[in-house]
């Protein structure tokens, strides 16, 4: 907000600092100051006021309290002089007392639109408002002083009497200086007996305005729910100075003093202040305790001066600590917003720098550490993680012959069971989305539910490569330090624990691990192991094997056999030319010497000790 420093100088007896430090004082205590600039004769400061003190400080007395307490000098608040003594009397109806908390009201008569004085003009000016009338720039200057938005009604253009509704469907306002809006029922208006007379805390309509030829005015000062006009500003797009304040929440008290405040300056007689105020907004009490100040701000300030601090920010210190907080101050609600009013006023430049004690070093969650680690190295293996819910529905319980809990209040049908795994859901979402994409690779880490809670890492490939899938598999666990890893045709095991399953369901390849066992085996730091400098020999063997024994059970096998670096099955093939009961497989064998380079004598007895190991038959 644009402040005035010759307007907060006719606040105080004293001579303020200079504008620049003010600007410093504030930006230390209270506000920053995005600039200082000089406007003829008076001084320009663009003050960040923040949205939880907008309610008390978005005007020249806000800002003054500020200073007062900060540079420790007394403020002079305006007077009000007036004189009630004319009899007229309005109707105001509010149909909401939510929507519109407070609506005050005072009748002027016989006033002459004019120019306003040099002086009102200056200050309006330097805060970026123009003038346009006496009794318009009255209103604008109490605004700034006071922080509560005002209009002005032109009294005999006003049929009946002033309701504070919601606007009808299709209801139109013509707005001040603006286009013609068209309302709905979420709109509160100010409204006479025929139509709106104004957006209720935005802006003035035309059928009310004052004119040249205006006699009689209404003066209003209401207090409005700040969500609502919130939400009006938005949708219609108008912001104006009355909607950004009444966006926060400010004082409802506020509008008797505001509209007495306006009667003085008019300077002419008034109707008995017509005030409408149903639900009243009170002081609210907080107890505080010194040392728990003390402890969180990180120093000893003494109970004199945390007392002297809170008085003189115009809370009332009662027995026992309990403090009294004003209605202007509705950011105070808890006694750690005592806390920050203590430390901002006592200098936060004064709380020396000190390192926190702590018992002992932080300990690493290694159940976040693992779960982390894993999900990198599987989104770097191009799986997309996804998150399912944690119910499934009688289609996977079936589908899957799942043993389940079931839920004694589902929230839908459709999800009455806590799931036992999670793969029957990423094969479902593997199927829609091949719907989109020509390839699905995800997977989901999370807890199951089957006689006891437990976490465990499921991923599917919309492929049927189950070679793939073990691939991906093996990188994983290199990755987490895991090298005992071996695979039969649905199990997955390290070392003889079983830790998952594999398998294929609908032409998409699938896993599951229990995630915890996963854990306990895997290894943050590693030994280095340097590479061979010998060559690696490879032999490509093709034969038979019984049928029923598992591909992943011989290379298992293989790469147990000394000199025998990896083993890999690059083909598998059952029928003609196959005997009965065989299937033919195809083996790439890799070998390799940390202390030679292997002859071929020794590579020939290696192949021969592999073909009995794994009951080799030579194809005819």
């Amino acid at each position: 907000m644009i402040f005035s420093y010759n307007y907060l100088q006719s606040f105080f007896k004293e001579k303020l600092p200079t504008p620049t430090k003010i600007a410093e004082i504030l930006t230390m205590h209270a506000f920053e100051n995005e600039y200082v600039e000089k406007k003829g004769s008076d001084y320009i400061l663009s003050i960040d006021v923040l949205p939880d003190r907008a309610g008390d400080c978005l005007s020249h007395i806000g800002l003054a309290r500020e200073l007062s307490v900060l540079l420790g000098i007394k403020v002079i608040y305006p007077k009000a002089k007036i004189k009630e003594t004319l009899k007229e009397k309005l109707p105001i109806i509010i149909e909401n007392n939510d929507d519109c908390l407070r609506y005050t009201a005072s009748i002027i008569k016989d006033v002459k639109i004019e120019d306003s004085p040099k002086w009102i003009k200056d200050k309006l000016e330097v805060c970026g408002i123009n003038s346009i009338n006496n009794i318009v720039d009255i209103t604008n200057y109490v605004m700034l002083e006071t922080g509560q938005p005002m209009h002005a009604f032109d009294y005999d253009k006003i049929v009946g009497g002033i309701t504070v509704r919601k606007a009808k469907k299709g209801e139109k306002i013509s707005l001040l200086g603006e286009k013609e809006y068209t309302l709905d029922e979420s709109i509160l208006v100010i409204a006479d007996d025929e139509a709106p007379l104004a957006i209720a805390g935005i802006k003035g309509g035309k059928k009310a305005e004052i004119t040249k030829e205006t006699k009689n005015i209404v003066l209003e000062s209401a207090n409005f729910n700040p969500k609502l006009i919130s939400q009006t500003a938005r949708r219609l797009n108008i912001r104006t100075d009355a909607s950004i304040r009444f966006e926060q929440n400010i004082d409802p008290n506020l509008t008797a003093s505001a509209i007495e405040r306006a009667v003085d300056l008019i300077g002419l007689p008034s109707s008995k202040k017509i005030d409408v105020y149903e639900k009243k907004l009170k002081p609210w009490n907080i107890k505080i305790n010194i040392d728990e100040i003390n402890n969180t701000l990180g120093v000893n300030i003494s109970k004199k001066e945390i007392i002297k601090i809170l008085t003189n920010l115009g809370f009332t210190v009662k027995e026992n600590l309990i403090i009294e907080v004003p209605t202007r101050r509705q950011d105070i609600t808890i006694p750690e917003n005592i806390t920050e009013e203590v430390g901002r006023i006592y200098g936060y430049d004064k709380i020396p720098l000190t390192l926190p004690e702590f018992s002992e070093p932080a300990k690493i969650n290694y159940d976040i550490f693992w779960q982390n680690k894993a999900k990198d190295i599987m989104k770097e293996l191009g799986y997309s993680e996804v998150f399912g819910y944690s119910f499934i529905g009688d289609q996977e319980k079936d589908d899957f012959n799942l043993t389940v809990r079931e839920i004694i209040n589902p929230a839908s049908s459709y999800y009455k069971y806590l799931r036992p795994v999670i793969f029957p859901q990423l094969i479902n979402f593997t199927k829609e989305n091949l719907k989109y994409f020509d390839k699905v690779k995800i997977f989901e880490l999370g807890k199951v539910f089957g006689k006891e809670e437990r976490v465990v890492l499921s991923g599917a490939l919309s492929n049927n490569d189950y070679l793939r899938v073990k691939s991906d598999i093996l990188a994983l666990f290199n990755n987490l330090g895991i090298n005992n890893v071996s695979f039969t045709k649905e199990e997955i095991k390290i070392g003889k624990d079983i830790i998952g399953i594999m398998g294929i369901k609908s032409g998409i390849t699938f896993f599951e691990f229990d995630f915890e066992k996963i854990q306990k085996n895997a290894i943050d730091n590693r030994e280095y192991k340097h590479v061979s400098y010998h060559p690696i020999a490879t032999r490509d063997i093709s034969g038979l094997i019984d049928e029923k024994i598992d591909v992943e059970e011989i290379v298992s096998k293989i790469e147990k056999i000394n000199l025998v670096k990896s083993a890999e099955v690059f083909d598998v093939y059952k029928g003609k030319n196959v005997p009965s009961g065989k299937k033919s497989i195809s083996l790439r064998i890799n070998l390799q010497s940390e202390e030679k380079t292997l002859d071929g004598q020794t590579i020939d007895k290696i192949i021969i000790k592999i073909k009995e190991t794994i009951n080799w038959e030579e194809r005819k």
